[in-house]
């Protein structure tokens, strides 16, 4: 009997997508080897180990040019974008679905997972790249993954300075700049408040199993729990936080479990209606009225940053969603997304 082909996950522990589609994987029970790989930052004219090079050359002509990649060797397709990606394998795989079988809670923990994706990364990447102990610290770790052979220790600090360097020259891009610090860091303690809302009434933000709202959070969180700065700012607001990071970190043995209402993620959907689905609000404005920058007030703070079209896309998929509920589904989410304030962004 043939051995079954494993999926092929190529990414960096560095990337917090990286980390949530690995962690999704092994709770879902699916066959897979992490390659690691990267694809632009290695400085030109430097030799890093063969198992790399050969990774970064076979995912070379996938697009957009990021990291995570999975291969399905089913139909022999790379694909990547965490979200999709993560969708797809609902569809060829179910048993063990990171997805809530009831459309109302899916589409709660799908915008859980996208401001993870899109708003929490602001925040990971602000405080990674905003304080140098943090960005010489995470960028050792990263490039020491990759050009770790004995060979090429010498290069590490090299690479070090190079990929950090090239990380704070697109932080105005993703619009965490010192500028925005104040309301990206009052909204990072709003999400710790949330999670530690866990202990006590559920394992998970949708029950006693993670959901894609886990594994969005997981990538985001266990990136800033492995840097310096953050990591003592969430054992002050939100100690329990890492006893679920530690969970999400394998949760293969975890049962499956139906999906429930908990407070934390109330308390995150609170997050979202205050700050994120009104950047997203803003963003789609702004690029629908041809404008190249917008600005948003958000718990008393101000932020501001050039559009970012994909983040129009995603606000797109939230509101189709929302659209596709059947009546009785409908006023199930409006009685979660209604008291966050959700409600007028994803109607609109």
């Amino acid at each position: 009997m043939s051995t079954p082909a494993r999926y092929r996950l190529f990414g960096s522990i560095g990337s917090p997508y990286a980390l949530k589609l690995r962690s999704l994987l092994r709770f879902r029970r699916i066959p897979f080897d992490w390659v690691p790989a990267s694809l632009d930052w290695i400085p030109e004219g430097l030799e890093h180990e063969a198992l790399c090079a050969a990774a970064s050359s076979e995912i070379k002509g996938v697009k957009p040019p990021v990291v995570p990649v999975l291969w399905f060797p089913e139909d022999g397709a790379y694909k990547n974008d965490s979200t999709p990606v993560a969708y797809e394998l609902e569809r060829r795989h179910a048993e063990r679905p990171a997805v809530p079988p009831d459309p109302a809670l899916a589409l709660c923990s799908h915008l859980i997972e996208d401001m993870a994706d899109e708003w929490g990364v602001k925040i990971a990447f602000l405080y990674r790249w905003g304080h140098e102990e943090d960005a010489a610290y995470k960028s050792r770790i990263v490039t020491g993954e990759l050009v770790g052979a004995s060979h090429a220790r010498s290069a590490l600090a090299s690479c070090a300075k190079h990929f950090a360097a090239r990380q704070q020259s697109r932080m105005p891009l993703v619009g965490a700049n010192l500028e925005n610090r104040a309301l990206i860091d009052a909204s990072f303690r709003l999400i710790l408040e949330a999670f530690d809302k866990l202990p006590g009434s559920s394992t998970f933000l949708f029950g006693e199993q993670p959901t894609l709202a886990d594994f969005g959070w997981y990538g985001e969180l266990s990136s800033l729990a492995t840097d310096p700065t953050p990591w003592r700012v969430m054992r002050e607001a939100a100690p329990s936080v890492f006893a679920w990071l530690q969970l999400m970190e394998d949760a293969s043995g975890i049962p499956a479990s139906p999906a429930k209402e908990t407070p934390a993620a109330r308390a995150l959907l609170a997050v979202a209606g205050k700050v994120y689905l009104p950047f997203l609000a803003a963003n789609a404005k702004a690029i629908e009225s041809g404008r190249e920058r917008f600005t948003l007030e958000a718990l008393g703070h101000k932020h501001e940053q050039g559009v970012f079209r994909y983040q129009h896309k995603c606000l797109r998929w939230l509101r189709e969603e929302f659209a596709g509920l059947g009546a009785d589904e409908r006023a199930r989410a409006e009685r979660l997304l209604g008291p966050a304030g959700c409600l007028e962004a994803l109607r609109s």
